[in-house]
């Protein structure tokens, strides 16, 4: 049986300067020195208005992750003069280490005429990067049984996307850290606001609870997420059941440890870590409908274990 915790705590950072913008996305976020660290503070206002949801699913999945041994930025809830978000800390931790970034990493295997898809990813292409180029697994996390490379952690990522439904692997959303001395290792996941259907309304999310039509449960409609990757013949986005399948078959073992892993993750841990978001941010439904989501994705992905 479950046992009852504290709410996720909402720190204020209303106090603190922003030292630099930063560029990428469409949110709004800085970075801000505290204590002699560097932290992030991402809003769930951007330039496309407000994106409700984007900071409980974002502590939600860095909880998850926790739970499951995955390499992960760590997120708390936060507000800054009165704006919703969440506050991560650089994970670039020592001076001279670089950030590369998929698009970077991706640049060889792009043709001439793919240049106008700035999206363009395939799974096989960044299997190869994460074996020939990448090679080592995140720094600070430790190796796990049959989880050592950068590769056999990258299919745990993927494994990851689809349990919380995160449609936003694109190839920015990935990347190695490069050390001073030249090495490259798998950065950690990050940046999980765009997941767990965080974007539905309530009204939605009731009826997919409480529906007798099989069409519209939740069940089905978790089956419609799709990745940043790419279908070579028609580039079309695959689902991401998909995206985890064709890279499992790449990294069998790994993908076969990361899913008993899964296996034994208990629902009822699941269940609580959700129920620590304050009211206030997210309401009884949206946490309903996303244990149920995430219980769905959870034996969509154990079912693909006979394939391995």
């Amino acid at each position: 049986m479950e046992e009852a915790l504290e709410d996720y705590k909402i720190y204020d950072i209303s106090h603190v300067e922003s030292d630099l913008l930063e560029p990428l996305g469409t949110k709004s976020k800085f970075w801000y020195s505290s204590d002699g660290e560097e932290f992030l503070f991402k809003s769930v206002e951007s330039s496309n208005g407000i994106r409700l949801g984007e900071d409980w699913a974002e502590k939600i999945a860095c909880e998850l992750a926790t739970l499951l041994g995955l390499p992960h930025a760590h997120y708390e809830l936060a507000i800054y003069k009165g704006k919703r978000g969440v506050i991560t800390k650089n994970f670039i931790s020592e001076r001279g280490e670089q950030l590369m970034l998929g698009n970077e990493l991706l640049e060889t295997f792009i043709s001439s005429e793919d240049d106008n898809n700035p999206n363009i990813q395939y799974v096989d292409d960044v299997y190869q990067i994460m074996v020939n180029t990448v090679i080592n697994k995140p720094i600070g996390f430790s190796s796990l049984k049959e989880i050592k490379t950068a590769s056999e952690f990258f299919v745990g990522y993927l494994m990851f996307d689809a349990l919380i439904s995160n449609q936003d692997r694109h190839n920015e959303n990935w990347g190695t850290i490069n050390t001073v001395k030249g090495i490259k290792h798998l950065a950690p996941s990050y940046d999980h606001g765009a997941s767990l259907a965080r974007n539905i309304s309530d009204e939605i999310r009731n009826i997919r609870l409480t529906t007798k039509d099989r069409g519209q449960e939740v069940s089905q409609f978790v089956l419609k997420a799709k990745s940043w990757f790419l279908n070579r013949e028609t580039n079309s986005r695959i689902k991401l059941l998909d995206a985890f399948n064709e890279y499992a078959l790449m990294e069998r073992e790994a993908a076969k440890s990361w899913l008993k892993i899964l296996r034994e993750l208990d629902d009822d841990k699941i269940h609580l870590l959700i129920s620590r978001v304050p009211e206030e941010l997210m309401s009884p439904v949206a946490k309903d409908f996303t244990f149920k989501l995430i219980q769905c994705n959870k034996l969509n992905l154990l079912a693909l274990s006979s394939n391995l």
